[in-house]
């Protein structure tokens, strides 16, 4: 693992950061079509961040183009370099990100990063930057459109729509997996939308996310956890328990954790919803009635399916799962004071394990589409 300092004259304000856009911007090369894919090298780029002890850590996952099997990688750790704000996220994960690139033993090949290119309010984002800063064909996969605008593509995996901000196409929305949520493909740097659009699909075999990021993202938040576990108790227990690292770092990533929640339990129920889950995905349909959710809870709790012997393993799992998502709803109504703050952490592992349980695969695809991504590694869940 490298360690990074801040660059000398690394951009302190937001004035100095937008001028660097400004200058590097000219330097974009979107005339070129890029590697092949199935080709050569490709890599996966990500970072996770730990603010409150200014770390911030990045991986860099080598893939073989053809089989997808890792060939190479490596990471970085250093100190946040720059402060959240939005359209400047690339000042915060360059540095680590290129030393995470120069440590590699091969070269990249096409860089496929976690985030945008042009599709971007300055039409310069992290893909976009990475590669006028490396001279490496570079796109940008994202998990949401941003600002800007799409159709919603055709169900069939390889269905795409324009991203487009007014009349100008910044990107696509293009579907992975069918009737999944749509990923967000950008051009970076030297590669065509039509070929990033291409690889992106080649990447993205068995899941909704690349390859690549899904490898990227598994080692980045490796490597923090080990960079901070000795000043952080949380991180040690974390690299102890995968699932529960993974299931808190999904939660957290949402920005309508309660939503979310009643999405993931009416995956997993399907059509065979009790009276608590009917009332559990009642209660978060509503904002409104968030605040009952401790009410809610105990619904659960004591209904006549948790006090049947008859219940089986999988119905008691199911009801657990009903449980915490009441909690969430009661934790996000603001007062009274927190019931488990931590409820959310257990949403993703819990939902994965009912869904290998499930005989039915459309299960499966129903619950990594609700939860928006499956484990990135095959230990976490049992999956």
């Amino acid at each position: 693992m490298t360690t990074v300092r801040i660059p000398a004259g690394w951009p302190a304000t937001e004035e100095e950061a937008r001028a660097v856009q400004d200058e590097l911007r000219a330097r974009v090369v979107l005339d070129e079509p890029g590697p092949p894919p199935g080709t050569g090298h490709v890599t996966g780029v990500d970072v996770a961040y730990d603010d409150e002890r200014d770390v911030v850590a990045a991986a860099a996952v080598v893939l073989d183009a053809v089989s997808l099997d890792v060939v190479a990688e490596a990471t970085a750790v250093g100190r946040v370099s720059f402060p959240y704000v939005p359209g400047l996220l690339a000042f915060r994960e360059i540095p680590t990100v290129l030393a995470a690139l120069d440590a590699l033993p091969c070269p990249p090949g096409l860089v496929v990063c976690d985030g945008y290119g042009l599709a971007h309010p300055r039409r310069f984002g992290l893909a976009s930057h990475l590669g006028v800063l490396t001279g490496l064909p570079t796109i940008g996969v994202a998990k949401n459109p941003f600002t800007f605008a799409y159709d919603e593509p055709g169900t069939p995996r390889g269905a795409s729509a324009p991203l487009r901000a007014g009349d100008e196409e910044v990107g696509r929305a293009l579907r992975t997996r069918e009737n999944v949520k749509p990923v967000f493909v950008s051009v970076g740097h030297r590669v065509s939308l039509d070929n990033a659009c291409a690889h992106t699909l080649a990447l993205a075999r068995d899941y909704r996310l690349p390859e690549t990021t899904r490898r990227a993202d598994a080692l980045c938040r490796r490597a923090l956890r080990q960079a901070t576990a000795i000043r952080n108790p949380q991180a040690r227990e974390a690299a102890a328990d995968p699932e529960r690292s993974w299931g808190r770092s999904l939660f957290e990533r949402q920005a309508d954790p309660v939503t979310w929640s009643g999405r993931v339990l009416a995956a997993v129920a399907g059509a065979q919803r009790s009276t608590e889950i009917e009332a559990v995905l009642e209660l978060v349909a509503d904002r409104t009635r968030w605040s009952r959710g401790r009410e809610v809870f105990g619904q659960v709790r004591g209904g006549p399916l948790a006090c049947d012997e008859r219940t089986t393993a999988d119905q008691h799992l199911l009801l657990r799962l009903a449980e915490l998502v009441a909690k969430i709803a009661h934790n996000a109504a603001g007062p009274p004071p927190y019931f488990d703050y931590h409820a959310g952490w257990a949403i993703g592992p819990l939902a994965v394990r009912l869904a290998n349980s499930a005989p039915d695969p459309a299960v499966r695809e129903r619950v990594a589409a609700a939860l928006g991504e499956w484990p990135p590694d095959d230990s976490a869940s049992h999956c």
